[in-house]
């Protein structure tokens, strides 16, 4: 077995309070039954770019890599609502939909086109850098994006210090108070791990724990065509220290991490390209811009670069559906299990009775 990485901050997370715990199998966990059995139905993920707009400007965002002149116009609300209904006309699919993920841009600044269309889908998950307030929509998957602990967030979200002018409150700080006030909903932190970050790691984990987080859930840096910045993507091998650090903090943070161990196995230098080459978000996906025109390859366009993708999703659904890695994480399951069971009855567990 290969030796867990080392950590350097002690880890100690208190119980998860009650409204945290996961409570048995919810219809999502049905749904991965039959992801297993029959594949990934084709556009039952998808992807909307509701707007342009974002409060920030983050360097390695792949949304604005063309600049703002190759931004598509946006729909109304109303053009939203008869335009999926004009593709459930056409899709052949039963509905709703699946699952939808509202991107842009910040989504929240066209809160009112979420609010008439997500009935569409049977899942909602709304990906917000974490500044603006959060509509109390309990039946909503929240994704809040960090870039790392407070200083990496900090020099990638606001280097120009727009927000600490005159003493003000910095994003992070912003963004933690904001969870910390939504304890109610189901708030997973989004980290993308790159060159400038990934040493915080660690910290990420255990102050967004502390901070009342439903979950948390990493990507890599993918290297987009037109960005300046390609230095932030990890070499393969520093990938997977990362991914090791990754593994040993989910043994101790355990259903925190959405990302299951094989999604994380999956990742590693010498499986990614087989994944990322067979991309099931890229096969089996839509993702539409804000004219509601399918965009190209993925949610992050024709540009990205696939060979050097970090984007956790296409080994996500991978892990749902590989059947032979699945029954081995079943196997290895049990095994563990009759092991546990097993040591009750070991001569040396009854000495003290």
């Amino acid at each position: 077995m290969k030796p867990r990485a080392h950590l350097e901050l002690r880890h100690d997370p208190a119980p998860r309070p009650e409204w945290a715990k996961r409570r048995g199998p919810s219809a999502y966990d049905l749904a991965k039954v039959g992801f297993f059995l029959f594949g990934l139905p084709r556009n039952a993920f998808g992807s909307i770019d509701v707007t342009n707009r974002c409060n920030l400007r983050c360097a390695h965002c792949y949304y604005y890599a063309d600049g703002d002149d190759a931004l598509p116009a946006e729909l109304s609300a109303d053009e939203w609502v008869s335009h999926l209904e004009q593709l459930k006309r056409s899709s052949g699919l039963k509905l709703p939909f699946f699952n939808a993920t509202w991107v842009g841009g910040d989504p929240l600044i066209r809160r009112d086109v979420i609010e008439r269309c997500k009935p569409f889908f049977r899942y909602n998950t709304v990906v917000t850098n974490g500044t603006m307030p959060l509509p109390n929509w309990p039946d909503v998957n929240w994704y809040v994006s960090i870039d790392g602990d407070e200083e990496a967030h900090e020099a990638i979200r606001d280097p120009e210090r727009r927000y600490r002018k005159n003493g003000g409150q910095g994003i992070y700080r912003r963004v933690m108070e904001n969870v910390r006030a939504n304890r109610h909903l189901r708030i997973t932190i989004c980290s993308v791990i790159t060159r400038a970050n990934v040493g915080s790691i660690e910290r990420v984990v255990k102050q967004w724990y502390e901070a009342g987080a439903r979950a948390i859930t990493f990507d890599f840096f993918t290297p987009i065509e037109g960005l300046p910045n390609a230095d932030l993507w990890l070499e393969p091998e520093e990938r997977d220290r990362a991914i090791d650090t990754l593994l040993a903090l989910r043994e101790i943070y355990d259903d925190f991490f959405v990302i299951p161990e094989r999604a994380l196995r999956l990742m590693r230098s010498e499986n990614c390209l087989e994944v990322t080459s067979n991309c099931l978000l890229r096969d089996r996906s839509f993702s539409l811009n804000a004219s509601g025109e399918k965009k190209g390859k993925c949610v992050m366009g024709d540009d990205a670069d696939c060979d050097r993708c970090g984007c956790v999703a296409p080994f996500y659904l991978r892990s749902l559906t590989h059947r032979p890695m699945i029954l081995e994480d079943l196997g290895h399951s049990a095994s563990r299990s009759l092991r546990a069971a097993m040591s009750l009855f070991h001569p040396d567990s009854l000495a003290g009775n």
